[in-house]
């Protein structure tokens, strides 16, 4: 991707980040960003076509940046943890403005997709797959919204990961006797 075009986007999702936490994802305009921006609405509208096209970007962001830890050679399936707890406390206040607002249903749907896809991978093939993915992301949507919640306090990660981790073993170990 072009630098330029990079850098656009980047500006117009930091400003709209920013004006969610905040003004709320309802009270936010398209004219509140491009200020906050300083891009006009052209250029805006070269790169997105609504709010919920840079609200999808975020979250593409993020998928992305989860993806590639695993992709450097991380022979570890649950590399993804960390940096995903990482950003949800560093958007913690991004995630209870979401929460609050219009933007909620679409916040939560890519997030959980993400998570999925995520956990999807780490758990790999088997008969009971589905499953497992279901139960291991309602845990830790579970863990991160009450993490969150509590305030995100440091060492809440260690908690959820080593939890995480531990549910996957027992699993395995379960599916394994099966």
């Amino acid at each position: 991707m072009d630098r330029r075009v990079r850098k656009t986007r980047e500006a117009l999702y930091s400003a709209f980040v920013s004006l969610i936490a905040e003004k709320g994802y309802d009270r936010l305009s398209i004219q509140d960003i491009l200020d906050a921006a300083d891009v006009g609405r052209t250029t805006f509208y070269a790169h997105f076509r609504t709010k919920e096209d840079l609200l999808r970007f975020g979250f593409e962001r993020l998928r992305i940046e989860l993806s590639d830890v695993l992709d450097v050679g991380q022979e570890e399936r649950w590399a993804f943890l960390e940096p995903l707890l990482h950003h949800a406390r560093a958007h913690a206040g991004l995630f209870r403005a979401l929460s609050e607002g219009g933007g909620a249903e679409l916040a939560e749907g890519q997030f959980v997709q993400i998570i999925e896809d995520l956990v999807a991978t780490a758990i790999g093939d088997g008969e009971k797959r589905s499953l497992q993915v279901a139960m291991m992301v309602g845990a830790l949507l579970a863990g991160i919204r009450t993490w969150i919640a509590s305030g995100g306090t440091r060492g809440g990660e260690g908690v959820i990961v080593g939890s995480m981790r531990a549910m996957a073993t027992a699993l395995a170990t379960t599916q394994a006797r099966a």
